[in-house]
């Protein structure tokens, strides 16, 4: 499978918006929309790299998505990750994260859910490490481990 990462374009926030709603089907009650209009502006303004698949048609299908941005304090957010369940296990997330941490010169940090120990387990292995855990995040149920990359100096 040949797959290329690059900047998302502003058209393509409506094949992300819906890659978003589809990589998300195991809690569809905790799912918060971020909508069609918030991937045009986060296109346009944020850091959003996308892995792009060409078919034999020259058709191209966006199979991953990685969204981040500065924070007030000089920090990079990594906001989401995310690979359609299609192309899931072939090296499209990891790619992505890999380009987004070479190019950061900041801390990075994200919210996980602490129960998805697959997740922490991959962010670990990038270098991320668990800053805090925060109780209620999103809602009072709903907790999330704080962690951060250290961009080599």
């Amino acid at each position: 499978m040949d797959y290329t990462i690059k900047q998302a374009r502003s058209e393509d926030f409506l094949e992300i918006a819906a890659l978003d709603r589809s990589a998300w089907p195991q809690e569809p009650d905790t799912f918060i929309p971020d909508g069609e209009h918030a991937w045009r502006l986060w296109c346009e303004y944020a850091t959003v790299l996308i892995a792009e698949l060409a078919n034999e048609n020259h058709r191209h299908t966006i199979a991953g998505v990685l969204l981040m941005f500065p924070t007030k304090t000089g920090e990079i957010f990594l906001h989401k990750i995310m690979v359609h369940p299609d192309f899931r296990g072939q090296g499209i997330g990891s790619a992505l994260m890999k380009q987004a941490l070479q190019a950061a010169k900041s801390v990075v940090l994200l919210t996980v859910n602490p129960d998805n120990a697959p997740a922490v387990r991959l962010y670990e292995s990038f270098g991320f490490r668990t800053r805090t855990r925060i109780e209620g995040y999103y809602r009072p149920h709903e907790h999330r481990l704080l962690m951060e990359y250290l961009p080599a100096q």
